[in-house]
């Protein structure tokens, strides 16, 4: 069948990353140029605010609210360089998509794994406009004052609300709608790694969700064509449910050992994150906008590690299913032959696919509760000594 890459499936995440010159398949020269780029933009709004923390270590106002861009500023650099670090790993990974795709035999199969991929494209324009609504709030809390002014002014012009603590070395109140105007233009593209590499991550574990889907329907239908047979067509599509599955067992462990270290800094710095940002709540409560602010910004915290547990926990429940199906292929139906070789597919599905963090934090739902549950220890502790 056609190349699957060039679908509408991935289409948005394929563009992103091409924009950032990410993506495996494109030109060398042009990949160089749009990393660059994104590079020049991020760095160029990073560094204002990275010399403010340097130079506000005494002040722990000052550094707290600094924290939370700093893990934003972290989280994308992280999740940039490490794709660009594994350019081959990720190209391997699309490539065994790809092959996937091309190997699929029946019309059953195809609409199962586009399914998923349906599915996929849905999910990740969700978050996408999710994340980027967050943003929207974010970027937007410098505007009320101003519309504040002119709806209800006072006697005085309200004070100016900067996005973040940045330092320039110029008169900031002087310049102050140059400097909100580049952050306007650059923390959208900040953002954008932390976005679309989240898209092509629920990209490799939807498509890994439909391999186990395809995988179970032949281990439940495996039966009715050895119903009448001798039981050598039931042992050849056993044999193929056995490499399918030895396939999606390497996949996901490729898949894992590529961001596993990735996850581990990542979860760690969203704790820190949201405890401080919820921090910084407390300690503006009286002021409308910067709770905005804040808020926002604790809530698209949240909802990033939420979605990076959520899609492994997908993973874990798909891959669960494969162990289940066995029972009802009405094994006691197939020749010993055939019971024998569904033993060791058993046995490998016995121990669910898991995307771990550091290989001490397993991606799932039950690990996110426990994150928040420890944010909010962290976050309690903190209020008690201010």
């Amino acid at each position: 069948m056609e190349n699957m890459l060039d679908s509408d499936y991935y289409r948005p995440t394929r563009w992103a990353l091409k924009l950032m010159g990410q993506w495996p398949f494109q030109s060398p020269r042009r990949n160089k140029i749009f990393k660059c780029l994104t590079l020049f933009l991020i760095t160029s709004i990073s560094l204002p605010m990275i010399t403010k923390f340097a130079e506000s270590l005494n002040d722990i106002d000052v550094v707290m609210e600094c924290v939370p861009m700093a893990g934003s500023y972290g989280t994308s650099y992280l999740k940039y360089f490490t794709w660009a670090f594994n350019h081959d790993r990720m190209k391997g990974l699309l490539l065994s998509m790809e092959r996937d795709w091309r190997d699929l035999k029946t019309e059953r199969d195809i609409q199962l794994l586009k399914k998923f991929s349906e599915r996929a494209r849905k999910m990740n324009n969700i978050y996408a406009m999710t994340i980027y609504g967050l943003l929207f709030l974010f970027l937007g809390a410098p505007a009320i004052p101003i519309l504040m002014d002119i709806c209800i002014p006072l006697n005085q012009s309200r004070p100016r609300i900067f996005l973040y603590q940045t330092e320039y070395w110029i008169d900031q109140n002087e310049y102050y709608y140059f400097i909100v105007l580049h952050a306007y233009l650059t923390v959208p593209v900040l953002f954008g790694p932390v976005i679309f590499f989240d898209n092509l991550f629920s990209i490799f574990i939807s498509h890994t969700c439909g391999m186990c889907a395809i995988l179970k329907s032949h281990l439940e239908s495996v039966h009715i064509e050895d119903s009448t047979g001798d039981g050598e067509s039931a042992c050849k599509r056993l044999q193929l449910c056995a490499d399918m599955q030895t396939n999606i067992l390497e996949y996901v462990q490729y898949l894992e050992s590529t961001c596993t270290l990735l996850f581990l800094l990542l979860v760690g710095m969203s704790i820190l994150v949201i405890t401080l940002t919820g921090m910084m709540i407390v300690i503006k409560g009286g002021e409308v906008s910067e709770i905005i602010r804040f808020a926002s910004f604790n809530v698209g915290t949240i909802y990033h590690l939420f979605w990076s547990s959520w899609q492994g926990h997908t993973l874990i429940v798909e891959s669960e299913s494969i162990f289940l199906s066995v029972y009802q292929s009405e094994w006691y139906t197939l020749s010993p032959k055939a019971q024998r070789m569904l033993l060791p597919i058993m046995m490998r599905s016995a121990n669910p696919c898991q995307i771990t963090a550091g290989k001490c934090y397993v991606m799932s739902m039950e690990s996110f509760g426990a994150a928040m549950r420890a944010t909010m220890s962290f976050f309690t502790l903190l209020l008690s000594t201010r």
